[in-house]
């Protein structure tokens, strides 16, 4: 009888469970809103920073013109025609002359570049076509100080898009008021930042000017009640962002979570009957356990159909792998009793080598499915993307998006630049690779023993594991793999791995294995490494999977050389190459980025005044003699007109920016970072090579 009280105790205990669900969902689901909103505007407060940055700086080299230049120079049409070409969210820039300083007394002299197009700048002089004393911009800046005025966005014109104008004081050198530098932008750069901040398709987003004046509004509100309202003031400008979220947004998640909630609340209420009636009719449970059992045996051959279905062709016999002639690798899973989630992959692109080893949490067929569905991830975003960093983020987005289970996996991706040797990699809270460095001496081949061999483990940050959140940012890291040097990777079941003592393999033991076993790995006896590990073991039962990898880079060591027409849009591909290789050198990140400044100003110098139709830079480690360290050799070539800029005269670095020269920051840079200098031509090519000590 005690069973008809089951459906009164279970609308009881589902009314409870609702009630509770709901107060923690909706306190959740409008933390998680607040959250979300606040990091769009933190993204919208660092996008209109920088671009108020750019604005200012434009009109910042623009007041340098003046003092530089006479008025009826024709390089300072040039000039502002350069401004636009740096900064492509200007529509146009000036130099307006008061009419006592222009060339004609009593006229305005306006020298001014606007952009036709994509394509085309045109550069005149505006003169008296503008009423400029009753013009906001105008008057602003002369009542402004030295942060400039920004003014409201106007229609001038020329274009269909509202613009703004951010305009400063121009003094000659004698401190007196010359006239008024500007730079005009339209409102499409305004739009992207709101667009970007749109939480939701109808959200509405507003930006105030700082006296509350209304600037754009994305969005509108039928009633403001049933909006959600937050705002935040964007600095440097004081203008105010607000955006208002509709409160049906929280709700809906609510009630879509509840009845979630409530199916699996009804299908537990239900099964919880079925079993207990189940037990009622049940008298043999020795039965009942064996069917169980062997329905447990069948679920852990499918998951372990599933996981070794999904290893690479060539490594399921602990085989070497593809008989590439610059690079070896080799690897092997020795499976536990029970299906673990360890998994390894794959792919080369050209001369890249991409490759994955993880660990999913748990024990089962849903972690053979979890680990079958991170390789698959893995095969179909390194065809598309080259980054690890992107490749890990794109597979944490989709594992973290469609994870009931709650399960993890850490893994570990990295990408072999084979002719270099460098190494750029991706740790999501797996264990850190070893590195092996080894020289085996020709004579030594037979016998098997290297003359010298370190070996130590990789430097990692912490990452957290796929499958946690799918908004984090990974951290990518280089390295640099010689001739004949290693990276090992492997699984926990091989460092956790207990004897019948119950004591652990640990880091150190593990570390000792692989450098007594040198000659083991670069012959492919990956076997005969699991086999020193298990010898630890003894006859103790083994409690997880042992994964091993191993890759070999066989072949010499060459310098990145990248050969690119003379042209101003090949240089975000050169710095993206000089930034991975210096990383992967070991060059600090500060020095790094002064380095890459510098080089960027040379660059643009080359393309712009050297008329040359090609340049190409050699980048190159070495080990450096004097301090038996290393030392990073960048050279520049271009087949243009001499220049040496070694001759440059010294940039005084310390001076404020309106009393120091115009340009040499590049090679002032370089002077202060790098250890040698040196300029050649030779056959009407120019060679310009920097040393930099690591």
């Amino acid at each position: 009888m005690k069973f008809n009280r089951l459906p009164i105790v279970s609308a009881a205990f589902l009314i409870v469970a609702m009630t509770i669900q709901f107060v923690m969902s909706y306190h959740r689901e409008k933390v998680e809103l607040e959250e979300r909103i606040q990091y769009k505007m933190e993204l919208a407060q660092k996008d209109f920073f920088f671009e108020v940055y750019d604005m200012h700086e434009a009109t910042n080299e623009i007041r340098h013109f003046y003092s530089e230049f006479d008025t009826d120079s024709t390089e300072l049409y040039a000039l502002l025609e350069t401004v636009l070409w740096h900064y492509p969210e200007l529509y146009s820039c000036y130099l307006v002359f008061l009419p006592e300083r222009s060339p004609e007394p009593g006229r305005w002299f306006v020298p001014c570049a606007f952009r036709v197009n994509e394509d085309s700048i045109l550069v005149y002089n505006v003169g008296n076509n503008v009423d400029y004393p009753n013009r906001d911009w105008y008057t602003g800046a002369l009542k402004s100080g030295d942060e400039g005025h920004w003014s409201l966005p106007y229609n001038d014109g020329d274009h269909a898009d509202p613009v703004f104008t951010h305009s400063q004081k121009v003094y000659d050198d004698q401190g007196r008021l010359a006239g008024v530098a500007g730079a005009d932008f339209t409102l499409a750069w305004t739009r992207r930042i709101l667009d970007d901040s749109m939480p939701y398709d109808d959200a509405v987003c507003r930006l105030y000017s700082s006296e509350g004046t209304l600037i754009v509004e994305i969005g509108s509100a039928s009633d403001k009640r049933e909006m959600i309202m937050y705002e935040r003031v964007l600095s440097p400008t004081n203008m105010r962002l607000e955006i208002g979220v509709p409160e049906y947004h929280i709700r809906d998640d609510i009630a879509w979570t509840s009845l979630i909630t409530l199916a699996v609340l009804l299908s537990g209420i239900l099964i919880l009957g079925l079993l207990l009636r189940q037990i009622g009719r049940e008298r043999d449970a020795f039965t009942r356990i064996d069917t169980a059992n062997k329905v447990m045996e069948k679920e852990l051959q499918i998951a372990s159909n599933i996981q070794m279905g999904i290893l690479h062709e060539g490594l399921r016999s602990r085989v070497k792998g593809e008989p590439w002639p610059d690079v070896e690798l080799q690897a092997a899973l020795v499976p536990m009793r029970e299906v673990g989630g360890d998994l390894y992959d794959f792919y080369r692109k050209d001369d890249d080598l991409y490759f994955v080893i993880g660990d999913v949490s748990g024990k089962s067929v849903t972690a053979a499915m979890l680990m079958s569905a991170t390789v698959n991830l893995f095969r179909s975003a390194v065809k598309r993307l080259q980054s690890p960093k992107d490749i890990m983020e794109e597979m944490n987005a989709v594992l973290s998006g469609n994870n009931p289970s709650l399960m993890f996996v850490t893994a570990f991706i990295g990408r072999l630049h084979i002719p270099t040797g460098e190494l750029m990699y991706c740790n999501a809270g797996h264990l850190p690779p070893l590195m092996v460095n080894s020289q085996i001496h020709p004579a030594a081949q037979t016998c098997g023993t290297p003359v010298q061999s370190a070996v130590r483990a990789l430097d990692i940050k912490p990452n957290i594991p796929l499958g946690y959140d799918g908004n984090f940012k990974y951290a990518e890291q280089g390295t640099m793999l010689g001739e004949g040097g290693m990276i090992v990777l492997y699984t926990d079941g091989l460092t956790e791995a207990r004897n019948e003592k119950r004591e652990m393999l640990g880091m150190q033991r593990w570390m000792e294995i692989v450098k007594n076993n040198i000659r083991a790995l670069a012959d492919g006896d990956m076997l005969a490494i699991s086999e020193a590990g298990m010898q630890f073991t003894g006859n103790a039962e083994q409690a997880d999977d042992m994964t091993l990898m191993a890759i070999t880079k066989t072949s010499r060591v060459q310098p990145l050389q990248l050969h690119v027409e003379s042209k101003l849009d090949q240089w975000p591909a050169l710095r993206t190459r000089l930034h991975s290789y210096g990383s992967c050198a070991g060059m600090d990140a500060r020095a790094l980025k002064k380095m890459e400044l510098a080089i960027e100003e040379m660059v643009v110098n080359i393309i712009k005044y050297s008329e040359a139709d090609w340049m190409e830079m050699t980048l190159n480690v070495t080990e450096r003699i004097s301090s038996g360290g290393k030392e990073l050799t960048i050279t520049l070539r271009d087949n243009g007109g001499m220049f040496d800029p070694t001759r440059q005269a010294e940039v005084d670095t310390d001076a404020l920016t309106a009393d120091r020269q115009v340009g040499g920051l590049g090679i002032a840079l370089v002077r202060q970072i790098a250890d040698d200098l040196s300029y050649n031509r030779k056959n009407g090519i120019n060679e310009l090579t920097i040393i930099k000590a690591i």
